[in-house]
This record gives C-alpha cells, sequence and structure tokens, in this order.
C-alpha cells in the first residue's frame, strides 16, 4: 500500500511533460485532443443506447491487444452487455474508433487518481476487463472503490518475470490482488499467478490469439510480395530488430556467399519485415544487405517485386505474408529482458498456423506458446550459425516439412476454442 501511495503522488509529476511533449509529438497530440472527448461521447451513447444492458469496458493497449479481443467480441451478446472498447494507442485508436465489434470506443486516460476516478464515475461500468499486459495500478484500485469487477484475460506471466522477484514483487502482489478473477493460457502461467497472488481466483481458459489468429488466416487475402515463388522457397525474416543482425547476417554471409547469385543458385528468395519501419532503420538495413552484393525491393515502391528480396517497409502484413513462405525467423530472440519482461522474441505463432519452419532466439520464456513449440518439435532455438544453418537444411527435406506442417496443424486444433470459455467468465 505504501509503494501504491508513493505511485499515485509521484504519477501526476510526470503530467507536465507530457502535456508539452505533446505539442511535439504526433501520438500525444492525438490522446491530447481525443481523450476525454472520446470519454464524454462514450458516456452520452451509454446514456442514450445502453437501455437495461450492463457495461463492460474492454481495455486493450494496442493493436495487438485490440487483436486478441475481436474473437471475444465475436461472441459476446450484445443484447444483454453494453461494450465500450478502451485503447491505449494513438495509431489503433484511430483505426478501430468506428468498429462495429462495440457500442462505443474511448481513449484509456494516463494512470492518475484523479482520471481513473473520472473514468469510472462517467462510465459507471459493471466489468473492466483488462488484456494481457495493459495494467494500471491506479485505475484497478478505482474499479474497486467503485465496485468494478475485474477481469484480465490472457494473462501472461513467466516464472522468471521481474514482477516476481525484489524490490518489484509486493508493489505486484498489491497491484494484482486488485483483480476478481485472472484467465489465463496454460497451467505453466497459473502456476506463476499463484505465486504472486495465491488468493486470486486464477483458472485456465486458453489464449484467444489463436481464435483470431484461425479467424484471420481463413480470411487472409494478402497476396505474396515476390513474383515467380512457386519453384523457390521463401524465407522471412518478421519483426527484426538490431539484437537479430549479427546472426542474421553472419548467417546469410555463410549460406549465400555470393548474394544475390547465390539466392539464384538455391532458387531461393528472401523477405525482411523489420520490427521497426522507421527511415533510420530501413536505411541500415540496406547498407547491410549491400555489403553481402544482394539486391532488394521496398515494398513502398513495389508491391510485388521481381526481385530475389524484399524490405516490407510498411506495418500490418507481416502475419498474413507467412502464408506465402516456407521458413521464418522470428526477431527479438536476442533481446535483454526488461522490467515486466517485455522483451524477447516477438510473436510466434502466426508463422505456425502455416506450418513454416520456425526458428527464433533464445529468450522465449516470455512467450509460453514458444517454449511449448520448442518443446513439440514445431519450433526451433537458434543460438549460433551452426543452428540457423540447420533450420535452413530443413527446407530440402520433403518428409520433415509434411510431418511439421500435420505437427502444426495438430497444436492449433487443440489450443482454439479459448474465446468460448472466456465468454462463460463474463457477466
Amino acid at each position: 500500500m505504501i509503494l501504491f501511495v508513493i505511485y499515485v503522488i509521484v504519477a501526476p509529476i510526470l503530467w507536465p511533460f507530457i502535456f508539452i511533449s505533446s505539442f511535439f509529438i504526433k501520438k500525444l497530440e492525438i490522446r491530447r485532443k481525443n481523450t476525454w472527448e472520446s470519454i464524454l461521447n462514450v458516456r452520452r451513447g451509454i446514456r442514450n443506447n445502453r437501455s437495461e444492458r450492463k457495461v463492460i469496458v474492454f481495455h486493450a493497449a494496442s493493436n495487438g491487444e485490440f487483436e486478441q479481443l475481436v474473437p471475444v467480441l465475436k461472441l459476446i451478446d450484445r443484447k444483454q452487455f453494453y461494450i465500450i472498447i478502451s485503447l491505449f494507442s494513438s495509431s489503433v485508436f484511430l483505426k478501430q474508433k468506428q468498429t462495429p465489434l462495440a457500442d462505443g470506443v474511448c481513449f484509456h486516460p494516463y494512470d492518475f487518481l484523479f482520471s481513473s476516478f473520472l473514468f469510472f464515475k462517467m462510465l459507471n461500468p459493471h466489468q473492466y476487463i483488462v488484456v494481457r499486459h495493459d495494467i494500471w495500478p491506479a485505475h484497478l484500485f478505482m474499479a474497486r472503490l467503485f465496485n468494478v469487477k475485474t477481469i484480465l484475460i490472457n494473462a501472461n506471466l513467466y516464472s522468471e518475470s521481474s514482477r516476481l522477484k525484489s524490490p518489484f514483487l509486493i508493489f505486484n502482489q498489491w497491484v494484482f490482488k486488485h483483480f476478481n478473477l485472472i484467465l489465463t493460457p496454460s497451467k505453466r502461467i497459473t502456476e506463476s499467478f499463484k505465486k504472486l497472488v495465491p488468493h486470486t481466483e486464477t483458472y485456465i481458459t486458453g489464449d484467444s490469439r489463436f481464435d483470431q489468429l484461425i479467424l484471420r488466416k481463413n480470411n487472409n487475402q494478402q497476396p505474396s510480395v515476390l513474383e515467380n515463388t512457386s519453384n523457390a522457397k521463401t524465407i522471412i525474416f518478421g519483426s527484426i530488430d538490431k539484437t537479430d543482425y549479427d546472426i542474421i547476417f553472419k548467417t546469410l554471409k555463410q549460406f549465400y556467399p555470393k548474394g544475390d547469385e547465390s539466392l539464384n543458385e538455391k532458387a531461393n528468395k528472401l523477405i525482411f519485415v523489420p520490427h521497426e519501419v522507421d527511415d533510420r532503420s530501413i536505411s541500415e538495413l540496406i547498407s547491410m544487405l549491400k555489403e553481402l552484393d544482394f539486391d532488394y525491393t521496398l515494398y513502398s515502391q513495389n508491391k510485388i517485386s521481381k526481385a530475389n528480396l524484399v524490405i516490407v517497409d510498411s506495418v500490418g502484413i507481416l502475419a498474413d505474408l507467412y502464408k506465402h513462405s516456407d521458413l521464418a525467423y522470428i526477431g527479438g530472440g536476442f533481446g535483454k529482458e526488461k522490467y515486466f519482461g517485455q522483451s524477447g522474441v516477438h510473436s510466434v505463432i502466426e508463422p505456425c498456423a502455416y506450418g513454416l519452419i520456425s526458428c527464433f532466439g533464445p529468450n522465449i520464456n516470455i512467450l509460453d506458446e514458444a517454449v511449448e513449440m520448442v518443446e513439440k518439435g514445431i519450433g526451433f532455438i537458434v543460438e549460433n550459425q551452426a543452428d540457423f544453418m540447420s533450420c535452413f537444411a530443413f527446407l530440402e527435406d520433403d518428409k520433415f516439412l509434411r510431418k511439421l506442417k500435420q505437427k502444426t496443424e495438430e497444436y492449433l486444433s487443440f489450443k482454439s476454442g479459448a474465446s468460448n470459455k472466456i465468454i462463460n467468465y463474463i457477466g
């Protein structure tokens, strides 16, 4: 409790810096201009259109968390519940503010005590449901004061998380005990939460991301960004960052010693999708590819390229591009842990959906599904060039590829259905 008091006293000190920064940073400017206007609009909607329905606020930080909500929102009874979605990211707010999946969409306020008080006072929800990671202590505290039921879905807490270690343990125990219910993807994650909050109701429902993944796969209309791929093997480097560059470029130099000429000889094509697509990141990537004598095309300049190598300098299509690939290297697995365990391998389940050879760096413990994939032999850790070269060798083993595809399909089938289980706890 003492740490929370310190938190709510210190947090407002940041407000002047955030306010001033909003005149220079576009995303902050959008939040400044729209946060309370959007909340007021939602409030008016509740007053005019709610009828007897219970108000539920679903909170998602950004597009990834919103995508996790989609299969849940498709199942919820709109005749019984009035659905509000609160978002933190400016980009996803602009994209989803008119979504038919909800009765209203607003920004989530900053986690100051006075703003969280106004949020719950104005919306008066029956439930406040948080997706995965975006947990705000002042809002959880205020939800309890307003007698709002709080649920954490797709909850993630791995055994080595900083949340379970000093000096953060006591604070996080106090924060998480404010959830009435925690719904987890697996027994492994449930055990971690039991260490943190042993008296909070915690149940295994699975992860709705798999349901959304299957929905997206079934509706995938994204064409390949490369021409003439029918007789070629395509390797995609998804959501890579600087921590991945050393092993990627050393392996490429060894496997394709003559650059583009080697790609032609091996009938291989490459797709690079960097985690950040700003000019500086793209320029650095181009420079390193040129050193290895690779020709390239930028996706923004040519949507379907005749070249052997494409750099995707746009966001939002990576998950769909796995459909047109044979081997995926997923970035982030060489990143160092940060507080709350947010650093590590990026999403591994999208390439798994298409039965790809999926490989990634060793920092996988933050993602339960990455650990599961390795245990089941459908995901492969690369710690050095020899490991990476072994993954490339799988491309020529047709028997292995058929077996891999079968095993990934079985895994997806086993993991589906979480949204229905989550719905059973909402109401």
